[in-house]
């Protein structure tokens, strides 16, 4: 028999979602990334407004501060699961706004109020409080921290250049550096940890540290709180503790406005694995540098307080221009699609299971199943089932497994399916498309209500009947016997034999009426009967909700599917919602009726296909379907013919 699928589905289950999302009232907050920071330094303000995706925040209160737009992007990230009826809300939706603040004077900096107008009137929050920290403004010792790259993508390299320049004074021997190697400047690097930032993979640190070590006494920096063994033969370093150790970084002579600064300088590159925002810095020098030449062997000297500004790096997510709508968020370059059925031929109607394999070097992780109901070569041959899919994610490798339903027969093909990925090598976006698969659909043969008999079809019985002449003839008599004389009428036992078959006779005809009569008025016991055992297998289906949601929800469908059956004397085999949808609509029923009792039908209809249970209190429309019937039975009961 033809089962069709209504693609109302999809559709109901979305509006679902949407009511639940505007069921919360627009919301804002901010957050900044860092709480501390110096004079020149900058941070990065976020502004989430939960519940909306076109309105724009007002910060035009922020004051002696310059402010830079990052850009905005649309985000949801919504999960919504039931757990015994009850409705769980899990993740954001809405806009968010990236703004680079620095704050042009030290003190205390509030980075707000912030303002922003809804339909019900004006939202307004103070914003975060930060503390921004003054610096001595001098030229002796220059600090930078230098990205190759503000904003990159996840899985994409870029290196963090440490920059630090230190004034040679006036007659200073050439090649000698600004520094004295028994008293070396200490310098605090927030990234030369061994512990990497989470989200963030970089160098190994260890060995970085272990190349640019040097023998104390010579000229370097001291670099965090970095040491090194101690000399067995210097028991000074036994009672002090472990001996600081010395590192020497790259270095170069620069000219920068007519005076003369050694330059060091240390490069690392860091490939981010996670979004955020990831802050280098701020790097700071603390120690004594020469202010002039030696004199008598002796060079002035003079205790600096210096500071780097910090550097922020954005890991964002592939920008919105341009992006396709079935953009499944995978990042990577070269990824390879294949698709294969589970079959090559096929009924009409029958379900089908596409798996769709994708490899190559790209992340998976982060992917989510492509929507193959938003392709229309897709969906113009087969009814897709997007809310069944099941995912198997590998390190290399992601499948996805999809539910088809083919609606047209005769010799077709799953088109090529198309999925979007960011192309990190182009910097763009890229679609990986499948091969084309054949498919032989026969067309199946339909069953009408006269050619079943409970559950029993009679088409092929009645194909499979006897042949008379196939039979061997009756025997006949040949012995002496048959031709003796015998009384035409036969014995007594044959008299009464004659007079039992007349009262056989008349038993057989009143049978016969009274089959006829049970024949004629049985439509009419089926009718009547109909709601009653509907109402009945409801009620065992609420009763089985909690111990086995998944046999309740098959009582459900069934007790639908067989009071439409024997109330409007259609086959209640693979009845489908349209064909519910169908006979009730022909049958008058209203249609506020109609639509509420066919929803919950391809809700439950849907879960016997999925292997997650309905959205939905199975117990309560149970109890609501059995409502319904009740409410529209008196609309079918019609004479029957």
């Amino acid at each position: 028999m033809r089962i069709r699928h209504s693609p109302l589905v999809p559709a109901l289950l979305c509006l679902a979602l949407a009511a639940a999302l505007r069921a919360e009232d627009v919301s804002l907050s901010a957050e900044a990334n860092r709480s501390q920071l110096y004079v020149g330094e900058s941070f990065i303000l976020q502004i989430n407004i939960a519940g909306s995706a076109d309105i724009e925040p007002d910060l035009s209160q922020i004051r002696n501060a310059r402010i830079r737009p990052l850009g905005k992007q649309n985000i949801s990230n919504i999960s919504i699961s039931f757990v015994n009826g009850k409705m769980t809300r899990q993740g954001f939706s809405g806009l968010v706004c990236s703004y680079e603040i620095t704050p042009l004077a030290a003190g205390p900096f509030r980075a707000g109020p912030i303002r922003t107008e809804t339909d019900k009137g004006r939202l307004e929050i103070e914003g975060p409080l930060l503390t921004v920290t003054d610096i001595e403004a001098q030229d002796w010792v220059l600090l930078a921290v230098v990205p190759s790259r503000e904003t990159v993508l996840i899985d994409e390299p870029f290196d963090i250049a440490l920059s630090l320049r230190i004034k040679l004074p006036k007659g200073l021997p050439a090649g000698i550096q600004p520094l004295f190697p028994n008293q070396p400047p200490a310098l605090s690097v927030p990234w030369l940890t061994l512990d990497a930032a989470p989200g963030l993979q970089g160098p190994d640190i260890q060995r970085v540290m272990s190349e640019l070590l040097i023998p104390n006494g010579q000229p370097g920096f001291r670099i965090n709180e970095f040491t090194r063994r101690p000399d067995i033969f210097d028991f000074s370093s036994f009672m002090g503790g472990p001996p600081p150790a010395v590192f020497a970084l790259d270095r170069r002579l620069v000219s920068l406005g007519g005076q003369d600064y050694f330059e060091y300088g240390l490069t690392l590159s860091y490939t981010a694995r996670d979004e955020g925002n990831y802050v280098f810095g701020p790097v700071v020098f603390k120690g004594p540098i020469p202010v002039s030449a030696p004199d008598r062997g002796q060079a002035e000297r003079r205790a600096l307080f210096a500071v780097g500004a910090a550097a922020t790096v954005r890991v964002v997510p592939p920008p919105e221009a341009g992006r396709p709508a079935g953009f499944t968020g995978a990042l990577g370059s070269n990824l390879v699609a294949q698709a294969r059925l589970d079959t090559n031929e096929c009924l009409l109607g029958d379900p089908l299971i596409l798996t769709l394999e994708l490899s190559g070097p790209v992340r998976f992780d982060k992917m989510a199943p492509p929507k193959l109901s938003l392709q229309t070569n897709v969906t113009s041959l087969f009814t897709v089932y997007d809310n069944t899919v099941t995912t198997e994610r590998g390190p290399d490798a992601c499948r996805f497994v999809y539910t088809l339903r083919p609606h047209q027969a005769g010799a077709i093909q799953v088109p090529p399916i198309e999925v979007f990925f960011y192309d990190v090598a182009s910097r763009g976006y890229a679609a990986a498309v499948t091969q084309p698969i054949p498919l032989r659909v026969r067309q199946g043969r339909e069953v009408t209500a006269a050619e079943l008999r409970g559950h029993t079809n009679l088409a092929a019985a009645s194909a499979q009947a006897a042949d008379d002449r196939r039979l061997d003839p009756a025997p006949i008599r040949t012995e002496l016997a048959g031709a003796q004389p015998a009384p035409l009428l036969g014995g007594p036992s044959w008299l009464r034999l004659a007079a039992a078959g007349i009262l056989v006779y008349l038993a057989n005809g009143l049978l016969r009426f009274g089959m006829l009569l049970r024949r004629r008025y049985a439509p009419r016991r089926r009718h009547r009967r109909a709601l009653p055992r509907a109402l009945k297998k409801l009620a065992l289906a609420r009763r089985m909700s909690r111990a086995d949601p998944s046999t309740a929800g098959h009582l459900l469908c069934d007790a639908l599917r067989r009071y439409l059956a024997e109330r409007l004397d259609a086959p209640s085999a693979g009845l489908t919602p349209d064909d519910a949808r169908r006979l009730l609509a022909e049958a008058g029923v209203p249609a506020p009726l109609l639509d509420e009792l066919i929803s919950l039908f391809e809700l439950h209809f849907e879960a016997g296909y999925s292997a997650q249970p309905a959205a939905g209190d199975l117990a309560a429309d149970s109890r609501r379907i059995g409502a319904l019937l009740q409410a529209l039975d008196p609309a079918l009961r019609t004479p029957p013919p």
